[in-house]
């Protein structure tokens, strides 16, 4: 899924609960990373493969990390995000028979509606590998091999790999009884 040089930068994204970017921007140097640009709930950044999986692990703060494939502006329309999603080499990024989960956020004057947003996007990998030459693959939205992360905002049209899978808040803990009254990842230290 990740490129198979590990040393080469990444660009990534970590998403976080809107209010703590500037602590996820400092967990992320103390981490490794390089963070770049802050957003609101999110930190772009760039680092290795080792890095890059070291914040999956051990983020405190992330929700999800996100493997930036691409960033595109001036994008508004389903026609625009289902080509710019195209032109993805998925045949790198999705094996035949695996199958995949679009999580789409965002809107714009002619996507109204994130599951019409995931659709299109979805619609733009499918073109890809069947252009390609390989087989439509299913949707899983449970436990899908590939998740697709897809966030439309101002025109601005981020597309990546979630690498994290399930939100970080919900690694493991507490399996075995009832729902944590807090997310895992808010700060024990505030």
């Amino acid at each position: 899924m990740i490129e198979s040089n590990q040393t080469a930068p990444l660009n990534l994204l970590a998403t976080c609960p809107k209010g703590i970017e500037g602590l996820l921007h400092d967990e992320l140097i103390a981490l490794g990373a390089t963070p770049g640009k802050t957003t609101v709930s999110g930190v772009y950044f760039t680092a290795s493969q080792a890095i890059a999986y070291r914040v999956c692990l051990w983020s405190r703060l992330a929700n999800r990390v996100i493997l930036t494939l691409v960033r595109e502006s001036m994008i508004d329309t389903a026609e625009q995000v289902r080509d710019v999603v195209a032109r993805i080499a998925w045949t790198q990024h999705l094996a035949p028979g695996n199958t995949l989960a679009v999580d789409f956020h965002g809107r714009s004057e002619q996507i109204r509606h994130t599951r019409f947003g995931a659709q299109t996007v979805k619609d733009g990998v499918v073109d890809a590998l069947q252009l390609a030459g390989q087989e439509r693959p299913n949707v899983d939205t449970k436990t899908p091999d590939l998740r697709i992360y897809a966030h439309l905002h101002r025109m601005n049209l981020t597309i990546g790999l979630d690498l994290s899978g399930e939100s970080l808040h919900r690694r493991g803990y507490r399996r075995d009884v009832g729902h944590a009254p807090l997310k895992r990842t808010w700060p024990l230290h505030c």
